[in-house]
């Protein structure tokens, strides 16, 4: 979706039933359970909620993009390792991969240098 069409989605009162496919989903988990996905700048945004026997939130969650990427399992780790990095060109190589994930990240890098025995 341009954002142009994002805009007048957003303007037009942005019914779910409306959106651009895939944009949002939402998912059933239970009676008075429910989760949602859309799709963000960064990523999916995953949110959860669960009712209590009152119709009020007992429970709610969320998943941000940020989380996910940067998360043990997720695109970054995936993305480095085992990935062979020479002095000359291995902080620009993991700068660019951090910045495309997220560049308002703050990070610290540490190389350790491994040797064959």
């Amino acid at each position: 979706m341009k954002s142009s069409g994002l805009c007048a989605w957003l303007e037009a009162r942005a019914q779910p039933d409306t959106a651009e496919h895939g944009i949002i989903e939402r998912y059933k988990l239970g009676p008075g359970r429910a989760a949602a996905a859309v799709e963000c700048a960064r990523g999916r945004l995953y949110h959860a909620v669960e009712l209590d026997a009152h119709g009020r939130i007992s429970r709610f969650e969320f998943l941000a993009p940020t989380e996910w990427n940067f998360h043990k399992r997720g695109p970054l780790v995936r993305n480095l390792q085992g990935a062979v990095l020479t002095a000359p060109r291995r902080c620009d190589a993991v700068h660019a991969v951090i910045a495309s994930l997220d560049p308002c990240v703050g990070f610290t890098l540490n190389f350790r240098e491994f040797h064959d025995a």
